[in-house]
């Protein structure tokens, strides 16, 4: 019996709890991995590239972020507004790789 009313405690408690939006919780986190678009924002730490569709905002490491241009190594000080980028974040939403061309 008073496992029965443990059991119930316990339903009714999880039932009671308010309703959670999981894209709320999720925060700004970056939902695609590989992105192809247009740099629209150059930050020392931060890095925006967009598409028609979606926005997507990554953290620049300069030990993990490679930065190539037309497959050549580059460095991020080379990254321009407005260059077309495509981009491979990791998930810890750290760019892993970003070419422009």
């Amino acid at each position: 019996m008073k496992k029965l009313a443990l059991v119930v405690l316990a339903v009714t408690l999880l039932g009671a709890s308010p309703p959670v939006d999981i894209h709320a919780a999720a925060g700004d986190l970056a939902t695609e991995r590989r992105v192809h678009g247009v740099i629209t924002s150059i930050e020392p730490a931060k890095l925006t590239i967009a598409s028609a569709q979606h926005v997507v905002t990554g953290r620049i490491d300069p030990a993990r972020t490679k930065v190539t241009t037309n497959g050549r190594p580059a460095k991020l000080v080379d990254l321009k507004l407005t260059d077309h980028a495509r981009g491979e974040l990791c998930l810890d939403d750290v760019w892993l790789a970003i070419d422009t061309h």
